[in-house]
């Protein structure tokens, strides 16, 4: 807007704004002056009814620098999980608790309950935690696949009930970390299969009314507290007004490091943090492609570097390599793989090659070094973990555990966060956050970057660095496809639709009316198909066979 002075202005702030309706295809708008640097709006559809009024519209001037924003554009790009209390919609009496397995199961009368439900938990910490880690995401696996592949529970929906596998208020610890993994590999699950899966986690005993209760709040996954039963939710984190970044002193490890990741990190860490010693450790060591390079790099910047060729994974040798290294200050975890497929794909090998760097090494790392004052502890997770990536339940139960980890450590007084990465601009380091269709942008190195420093400055053991595309996440709450983990984000309120919202649809009845009834009905299957393939992010609509299930 321009004043007359020649002084450019955007909008500030908005004061006295109303929506009369929604849906309109297109409306005029009325400006009027309502005082300096003030305009009023009124919004009509196209038959002259009220859409929407604006008692006062301000507007500012403004540089060309202002337009940039922050870095990294935090505001939409750093969140967290809070676990947010739900109502229970009523009673759920179709269900049925069983501990033996699927393959005992017997109906009765041939009938299928339309919920089982199937304990996970285990009654004090892990000696071995990577491998009960291994073993039980294993088991979990076989029921997941079992339950698909069995048509007796097409129609129902299996849910597995955890204590203590997750922190659903502040400062709690992962009682069960063995089983905090199943939430990731189930929550893939259930977006590889709308509907057929569920999670439920308690801090007590189990007990027949709280699961029923739990199951009538009709969320995926639920947490019950102190009676109390909590849904996640995503929402921003912001740094505190007296946080502080940790100190990177001393020695620094950085695992993965011959990777795209911690690469980037390492020189991060060097040039922002004045770090001048480090420890950096991947398979080949110094051998690894781009280790030379990397460590002239470094060295020219002014710091000291040490390569180790170890298996982060294979305790006896990380021992080895501590013990040879001087203290540590502070553990930068980045590694891992990836082997995506979908649920039914997987076995027991596919699945521990993916949870060994992440699971494996993580947990070593934490046991050798809780005797050093360490100032950071900094896990490199995945929204895979947070969301389920489709395709993904091996990686999405991988970095779940280092969610859990951290937490854990965070309950204990010990330095701990865990970074749930989403996308990365160029695929950096192999790691794609499937999430959902649209609604996610890729960080760039500057972004994510800026995002690592704004994260460490924030009093959380889990941060979610991802950015979202708002408009695209409000496109699918209309169309009722958001998930329940991103509500807290998007809000869509209910309102009568304006009268020009129903053209499309006055359209198409219009059309069928025209029509003979014998060609009403493909007409109405093209349209669906239609709905279905842009649902799904197929090309056309003949990838949507017309005799497919609907469901």
């Amino acid at each position: 807007t321009d004043s007359g002075d020649g002084e450019a202005k955007l909008p500030f702030s908005w004061q006295g704004v109303t929506l009369h309706a929604v849906g309109a295809s297109e409306v005029r708008v009325r400006l009027s002056r309502a005082g300096r640097d003030v305009v009023a709006l009124e919004l009509a559809d196209a038959e002259g009814a009220p859409v929407a009024s604006v008692g006062g519209l301000v507007l500012r001037a403004f540089s060309p620098e202002q337009l940039a924003g922050p870095v990294g554009g935090q505001g939409d790009a750093l969140f967290r999980v809070e676990w947010s209390p739900v109502a229970a919609g009523g009673s759920v009496d179709d269900w049925k608790l069983v501990s033996a397995g699927l393959q005992a199961f017997e109906t009765e009368n041939g009938a299928v309950p339309a919920v089982i439900v199937v304990p996970c938990a285990a009654d004090e910490l892990a000696r071995d935690m990577a491998g009960a880690v291994h073993a039980e995401s294993g088991r979990v696996l076989g029921l997941v696949q079992e339950w698909l592949s069995d048509e007796r529970f097409a129609d129902s929906r299996l849910v597995f009930l955890t204590r203590g596998a997750v922190a659903a208020v502040p400062g709690e610890d992962v009682a069960d970390l063995a089983h905090a993994p199943v939430w990731g590999l189930v929550r893939s699950a259930q977006s590889e299969n709308p509907g057929r899966f569920g999670l439920i986690d308690v801090d007590g005993e189990i007990d027949a009314d709280t699961v029923a209760a739990a199951l009538a709040t009709g969320e995926p996954e639920v947490a019950v507290r102190y009676g109390v039963f909590l849904a996640p939710r995503l929402v921003r984190a912001v740094a505190g007004p007296d946080a502080e970044a940790p100190v990177f002193e001393g020695t620094v490890l950085v695992t993965g490091a011959s990777g795209a990741l911690g690469g980037l990190f390492a020189r991060h860490l060097v040039t922002e943090y004045g770090v001048r010693d480090l420890l950096l450790v991947s398979r080949r060591g110094g051998d690894a492609p781009g280790a030379v390079e990397l460590t002239a790099e470094l060295v020219e910047l002014g710091a000291s570097v040490s390569w180790a060729a170890c298996d982060v994974a294979d305790r006896d040798a990380l021992a080895a390599v501590l013990d040879a290294a001087p203290v540590l200050s502070a553990v930068v975890h980045t590694a891992g793989v990836l082997d995506d497929g979908v649920i039914a794909s997987l076995d027991q090998e596919r699945l521990s090659a993916v949870l060994r760097p992440k699971v494996d090494a993580a947990w070593n790392l934490h046991e050798l070094t809780q005797g050093m004052d360490l100032s950071a502890f900094v896990l490199f997770s995945s929204a895979a973990g947070v969301f389920g990536g489709a395709g993904q339940a091996n990686y999405a139960a991988a970095n779940v555990f280092l969610d859990a980890l951290a937490a854990h450590r965070r309950s204990r007084g010990l330095a701990a966060t865990s970074l749930a990465w989403g996308l990365w601009d160029g695929g950096m380091a192999g790691e794609v956050a499937r999430s959902g269709r649209g609604g996610v942008n890729a960080l760039t190195e500057d972004e994510g970057l800026a995002l690592f420093d704004t994260a460490n400055a924030t009093q959380a053991a889990v941060l979610v660095p991802m950015k979202l595309d708002l408009a695209a996440l409000r496109a699918q709450a209309v169309s009722g496809l958001l998930p329940p983990l991103l509500s807290g984000l998007v809000r869509v309120p209910a309102r009568r639709a304006a009268k020009a919202g129903s053209a499309s649809a006055g359209k198409l009845a219009r059309q069928l009316a025209a029509l003979p009834q014998d060609e009403q009905a493909e007409v109405v299957l093209d349209v669906v198909r239609g709905e279905v393939a842009g649902v799904l992010g197929h090309g056309s609509v003949d990838e949507v066979p017309a005799d497919r299930a609907f469901k």
